[in-house]
């Protein structure tokens, strides 16, 4: 079976879907960079797809580069765009950006772990690490696809019925008890490709989940300045805020330790 980085590297109707992404959605990854680096610094935006979010954080002063895992997306003949799989990226030099973020990325990374070293190893000491994606081990995700069945939409995560997604939501409060309660898994998804859908998560390979996701970069010496915290509506907030855990959105900030 191909990787999901040759399905991004081949596919054209992935791309036409980043291309029509709201400008909007970038606002509050920006809006973290702006909390946690000085404009002017050297930043990292990883997995920029089309380099909405690179171009965003260069008008709001930084010294932004983005990278991905497929040229297909990057912007052609654009400097400051570099193609890598950041699971392994010898060639981006270790300590040398303020910030290094990633929009909705880690659940699309087949060795999340991987993924988050790196991430550590090019912010220099003193750093940040931030990552917005949804929190996939949630039980609002099944909920969402329930919600899109009910109402005709595409439906996250290309659940097909709503048995399906009803199980999902029994499935993702029992992982996210046993993560909440401190077991890690970082357990693997399996992609829906062949469905007639870009987007919506149909192509995420590892179940994202908040709090293992936080622990790790702790046992990396990190220091976890923001943690969850936020949310589309009143409920959403009250969720992350009380049981981050359990939070549709994985939102993290870690400070890498200073030498």
């Amino acid at each position: 079976m191909s990787s999901i980085r040759d399905y991004y590297r081949s596919s054209s109707d992935y791309r036409t879907m980043l291309d029509a992404q709201d400008e909007a959605i970038f606002a509050p990854y920006v809006a973290l960079f702006r909390a946690h680096a000085d404009p002017g610094m050297p930043v990292i935006d990883v997995g920029c797809g089309v380099g909405t979010s690179t171009r965003l954080l260069r008008n709001a002063g930084f010294d932004a580069i983005g990278t991905d895992v497929s040229e297909r997306f990057l912007p052609e003949g654009e400097e400051g765009f570099v193609v890598t799989d950041f699971e392994s990226a010898p060639e981006i030099h270790t300590g040398a950006y303020a910030a290094a973020g990633a929009l909705n990325v880690i659940e699309h990374m087949e060795h999340p772990r991987r993924f988050l070293t790196e991430l550590t190893r090019v912010v220099r000491p003193g750093g940040h690490v931030i990552l917005l994606s949804p929190n996939l081990t949630s039980p609002l995700a099944g909920i969402r696809a329930l919600r899109d069945l009910t109402s005709g939409a595409a439906p996250y995560l290309a659940v097909r019925n709503k048995r399906e997604a009803s199980t999902l939501v029994v499935l993702n409060l029992a992982r996210s008890i046993r993560t909440a309660l401190g077991h890690d898994a970082f357990q693997r998804r399996e992609p829906r490709l062949d469905v007639a859908m870009s987007g919506y998560d149909a192509d995420a390979v590892y179940w994202s989940n908040a709090a293992e996701v936080r622990r790790f970069l702790e046992g990396r010496g990190c220091r976890i300045i923001v943690f969850q915290g936020t949310g589309r509506t009143r409920a959403a907030r009250l969720i992350a805020r009380w049981l981050p855990s359990f939070a549709g959105q994985l939102r993290i900030v870690a400070q890498k330790p200073a030498v």
